[in-house]
């Protein structure tokens, strides 16, 4: 289901966020808690909540221990299984977490939306288990734009230097499109130490808008292309010492891409990339990455200096992501991509900064509803080009200054099926009238993962 993942944040800290006076530090409930079950080693409700706040702290370890010596008890309830199977799944332990979880469905006490969630669960579990998994997301969704092609939202622009008005045909327009979106990822377990395994991923993506049809190509094409994108990343993932440093992980891919516009080959890329992440600890992930691609433009009447356009493209990146609470993570990720062509005006090096903040909870409106997740975000980005472009202005170097902030939604309808919302503004300032824009946008879809 689209909120497992959530639910599994969020389940097996549900009580003692619930019971926790939020006027006393956590480490000081952690240590109440620990005499109250020295206190009454026999009281299942004392050892339970002991166990919720450890797991609350970020002590999963010591969480995981606390329930296993409530399972001594043959009276245990069967719940207890079920949120400590979901903690052995946090910490991707799934042959243990398969085991407490067929445990757990085998006692007639586990019912309602705890036995729904252990089956989503344990059918989770086994196909993680398996040699080849593939997996796979789809979504069909309309977006609303302000002004989709990015025309400046200025009255008069520079050629050659010199002010001159903006034809209407090239004004800001809004416009609204249609989308269909497929990734398929496959992981194919190679049996190794060092856990190695081949992971291939395809995303494919056709946007189609509301105000351009046919495949005819113009010269200042004045409305938005229709779109259709395509790339594979294949490559082996592994852990290059599991001994001393179980959770760094990395992955050298291939990179195969291409894009068409209004029916016609727009362009084509190709490269490598090196992903990397390590866990500093169960709540704390690193990861980043490095990515060289070369492009390719197709030469077409509406793509002048074709040749021009195209050569190398180098992207580094590196996000932190924090979990600060069940089913709570803030991100914070730094980018910059350095772009080079066969002309200086085009080159140009790109920085930025992007903060994530996202939250699940029990849905709102019913109380079986599953989980919703809704996250807030913003980001800036810098770009410098590398020389004046004589048909702008001969005498200035563009830089621009692009900001974003957005808002969505991600709510489950049914087994595989959710909703997708998403509001988004995006404004950028730049130091040459030609390319000062903001575009602001609204998308809904419908998501099915299998």
């Amino acid at each position: 289901m689209p909120w497992t993942l959530a639910a599994v944040g969020s389940l097996a800290c549900t009580a003692a966020f619930a019971q926790a006076p939020s006027n006393v530090p956590l480490d000081r409930q952690v240590d109440e808690a620990f005499r109250q079950v020295m206190g009454a080693p026999g009281d299942m409700g004392v050892g339970m909540r002991y166990a919720q706040l450890l797991v609350q702290a970020g002590n999963y370890e010591g969480g995981i221990a606390a329930m296993e010596r409530l399972l001594l008890d043959p009276a245990a309830p069967a719940s207890i299984r079920l949120e400590l199977a979901a903690l052995y799944y946090r910490l991707g332990s799934y042959s243990m977490s398969e085991s407490l979880l067929r445990q757990a469905l085998d006692d007639s006490r586990l019912a309602g939306e705890q036995r729904a969630f252990a089956e989503n669960l344990l059918r989770d579990v086994t196909k993680r288990g398996q040699v080849s998994q593939l997996d796979g997301l789809v979504v069909l969704g309309a977006r609303a734009q302000t002004n989709p092609a990015g025309r400046t939202s200025q009255g008069t622009v520079l050629a050659g230097g010199v002010p001159v008005a903006v034809a209407d045909a090239f004004k800001p327009k809004s416009d609204t499109d249609l989308q269909l979106m497929l990734r398929l990822d496959h992981r194919y377990d190679l049996g190794t130490q060092n856990e190695a395994t081949v992971v291939s991923s395809l995303v494919a993506q056709v946007i189609d808008f509301s105000s351009s049809s046919g495949s005819q190509l113009r010269v200042n094409q004045a409305q938005p292309y229709n779109l259709a994108l395509a790339e594979v990343t294949s490559g082996i993932r592994f852990k290059p010492s599991p001994a001393n440093m179980q959770g760094l992980a990395l992955r050298p891919h291939l990179i195969l891409g291409a894009l068409s516009a209004q029916g016609h080959r727009y362009l084509s890329n190709h490269g490598l990339g090196l992903d990397a992440e390590y866990r500093i600890d169960e709540r704390t992930l690193v990861d980043g990455g490095y990515e060289y691609r070369d492009y390719s433009y197709a030469s077409r009447i509406d793509v002048p200096d074709a040749k021009a356009l195209g050569g190398p493209d180098n992207l580094l990146r590196v996000r932190l992501s924090r979990e600060l609470g069940p089913g709570r993570v803030l991100t914070g990720e730094l980018r910059g991509r350095f772009h080079r062509t066969d002309r200086a005006y085009y080159d140009h090096d790109g920085y930025e900064m992007r903060l994530a903040y996202s939250a699940s909870y029990a849905n709102p409106l019913t109380q079986s509803g599953g989980y919703w997740t809704t996250t807030v975000w913003g980001g800036v980005q810098r770009r410098s080009y590398g020389a004046t472009d004589p048909a702008v202005d001969p005498a200035t170097s563009r830089r621009d200054t692009e900001w974003r902030i957005g808002i969505g939604n991600v709510i489950p309808l049914a087994d595989s099926w959710s909703l997708l919302l998403q509001l988004e503004h995006m404004k950028t300032s730049a130091n040459l009238p030609n390319y000062r824009n903001r575009n602001s946008s609204l998308y809904g879809a419908v998501a099915y993962r299998f």
